[in-house]
């Protein structure tokens, strides 16, 4: 199917350069959907795997990840010829969700479940299946040992008193399902590691040896010295969640503990139960360098580590500027290595210093409502993501797209509704004059200590934009501009929150900034080449519909408020949010603004009074006027100027300081600098 025909917000194929390499994103196309068969349900969360020249494709059918079911029937999809057609799984597979791992030339082992083994906290046994022949056949259930120290198992259906009292979301099921009855009492147990099955992440070294990462673990450190079950769960941290690393030498046959990959004490997100260290992935190069990145929850930042020691110690985990899930990374010869991101929009990024900066990312596919397409539209699912090497030269990015079936059987299908699975192939391919890759500077230590620990984005300086004083010169605001109150003060250009590059000259926006008589003063100019389709949210004061449509917004923090955030339409219409986060979101504050608009030919303008009350002062109105001082070099203002274009429900976003990939510019660590000189 080409991409003409697939009604979902997918982009189209294009070609990138990044130093010495040639990035081609091919068109998207179906591998799997519903309309293919109807037994199979939903398509969400699709795991992909490889084994020598067979491709995998297995997906979750089932909302209750915890009990996934054990299948009765083959399913999913599979390809011999490097994802370009796809069959039916006609062999009965392990669980979808059991981490399968290639342990020789045609062996492939599939790891699942972890049962505590009765008087042996800390040790389990993994259910585990092998399949001698690359997945043609798969020989019945053994078990796998190893050691998890400072845990304990935990019977889902029955848990401790704190347990239930420390986890808002239903994790605690009624009764174990009939299908897992056979697996309990072979375990002798229903308690199992409350970490994501099996091993989350697998990744080998230029020795053989096998790593496995797991996440998810109610983990104490020392834990393992705890005798009283009680006390253990009293000294569980349920803000966190450690990442796991163990070790095989022999083909997986058997594993070694290595020790905790990420367990940060600075790190307690606190934004609700599952905002954690969790969904590690990782690189392992020749030299024995770990990359690691890891999701910290929904819509939040992904975090990486590394480690040069074969993963005996690790540097203190430092944010990327991406928000994600699923992140999932491949390294390819020549230096490149590659990153697939999941919801809310599914994008691919590219480095060439093993992580150290992330110069190339394209989002491939938007989850929520970019299109106008009706009911069919395909924004719903978990646009979870999978990334996996075809040869040296070409990955191949999967992730699912569902949209909402009002009519389906279940509250589960009402609400996710029935999907696809959309693949698209990458091709990375190096120019003869491209520069060898190097190393970051300053990572060549054996243990990278947190002083010499390189900095994972690229340095970046804060944007600032300076307000020259105007103490004799008056404005009076008609929206157009042309008054020598603007002249001679410095123009600062908008950037497009995708990629930070320049918009078209058609549609740049622009802005100067001054401070006269206890007032920030802001002229905008909105360059529109579609003037009559111009998108007027509301032209009423104070209506949150303003932000539904083209408007201008300003986010400010001061020295004495956490942040505020005002939006301008068009019309003139102006809406205000005092954003006091530890007092709560007021939207029936008022910024008590002069504003002024103006329509040209091609373009829109607004002249903006912002008067500043001081606080000290003591006539501040809570419900109307900013409270702060006058910005200076040592006592500066921090803020974020953004642009919204909408175009039916098509939108872009133009903004001054670089926001993170996830297009969420409320984060106050982004803003830029603003000061009076």
């Amino acid at each position: 199917m080409s991409f003409a025909e697939i009604p979902m917000h997918t982009t189209p194929a294009a070609t990138r350069r990044l130093d010495g390499f040639k990035i081609r994103i091919g068109e998207p196309f179906v591998i799997a959907g519903r309309e293919e068969g109807l037994d199979e349900g939903s398509h969400i969360h699709p795991m992909l795997w490889k084994s020598n020249d067979t491709l995998f494709l297995n997906w979750n059918i089932d909302q209750d990840i915890l009990d996934a079911l054990l299948p009765d029937r083959p399913t999913g999809r599979l390809s011999r010829d490097g994802g370009r057609t796809w069959q039916r799984q006609t062999v009965l597979a392990p669980p979808w969700c059991a981490y399968k791992i290639m342990t020789g030339p045609t062996e492939i082992t599939s790891y699942w479940h972890a049962f505590e083994i009765p008087g042996s906290p800390g040790r389990y046994r993994m259910a585990t299946w092998r399949s001698p022949d690359n997945g043609r056949s798969w020989g019945d259930m053994t078990w796998t040992e190893l050691e998890y120290p400072g845990t304990r198992g935990l019977d889902p259906y029955d848990p401790p008193e704190i347990y239930k009292s420390h986890v808002t979301h239903n994790m605690q099921r009624p009764a174990p399902p009939a299908y897992m009855e056979s697996l309990y009492r072979q375990a002798g147990t229903r308690k199992r590691l409350p970490a994501w099955p099996g091993f989350y992440e697998r990744a080998a070294d230029s020795n053989g040896t096998l790593y496995g990462l797991t996440y998810g673990t109610l983990y104490v450190p020392g834990g393992e010295n705890i005798a009283d079950e009680r006390t253990f769960w009293e000294k569980v941290d349920w803000t966190r969640w450690p990442i796991l690393m163990h070790k095989s030498s022999d083909c997986g046959r058997t594993w070694t503990y290595a020790g905790v990959v990420a367990h940060d004490e600075k790190h307690k997100l606190g934004f609700c139960a599952t905002d954690v260290f969790s969904e590690p992935s990782m690189a392992v190069y020749p030299d024995g360098e770990m990359v690691c990145v890891m999701r910290t929850g929904s819509f939040r930042p992904l975090y990486l580590v590394r480690s040069f020691d074969a993963g005996a110690t690790w540097s203190e985990p430092v944010k990327l500027p991406v928000r994600s899930v699923t992140p999932i990374l491949v390294q390819l010869p020549g230096g490149v290595l590659a990153l697939a991101t999941g919801r809310p929009d599914c994008a691919v990024h590219f480095s060439l210093d093993r992580g150290a900066t992330w110069p190339l990312s394209e989002t491939l596919y938007r989850m929520h409502g970019m299109t106008d397409s009706g009911p069919d539209e395909y924004n719903s699912g978990t646009a979870n993501v999978q990334l996996i090497a075809i040869d040296d030269n070409t990955l191949l990015y999967v992730h699912d797209a569902c949209r909402y079936d009002p009519n389906g059987t279940s509250e589960w299908l009402k609400r996710g509704g029935h999907g696809r699975i959309i693949g698209r192939h990458i091709f990375v391919e190096k120019s003869r004059s491209a520069a060898r890759v190097k190393r970051p500077a300053g990572v060549r230590n054996p243990v990278m200590k947190q002083e010499e620990c390189p900095t994972v984005c690229a340095a970046e300086t804060v944007p600032e934009a300076v307000a020259l004083r105007r103490e004799k010169k008056k404005l009076a605001l008609d929206g157009k501009l042309d008054d020598p109150f603007w002249d001679g003060l410095e123009t600062y250009t908008l950037r497009l929150a995708t990629n930070y590059r320049l918009p078209t000259s058609g549609l740049r926006t622009t802005f100067r900034v001054a401070w006269a008589d206890k007032a920030l003063h802001i002229g905008f100019d909105c360059r529109e080449n579609d003037m009559k389709n111009l998108n007027i949210g509301s032209s009423t004061n104070g209506d949150p519909k303003i932000w539904n449509g083209d408007n201008l917004d300003l986010l400010i923090q001061t020295q004495t408020h956490t942040y505020y955030q005002i939006a301008i339409s068009p019309s003139g219409a102006v809406v205000g949010a005092d954003r006091d986060l530890q007092n709560g979101v007021y939207l029936r504050w008022s910024p008590d603004a002069d504003v002024a608009t103006h329509m040209g030919k091609n373009f829109w303008s607004v002249e903006l009074r912002l008067p500043v009350v001081d606080p000290e002062g003591g006539h501040l109105d809570p419900l109307h006027g900013m409270a702060g001082q006058k910005p200076t070099d040592s006592s500066p203002w921090y803020f974020n100027l953004c642009r919204q274009r909408m175009r039916g429900l098509e939108g872009a976003i133009q903004v001054f300081s670089k926001i993170d990939f996830g297009m969420l510019f409320h984060e106050t660590t982004t803003f830029g600098k603003l000061v009076v000189r």
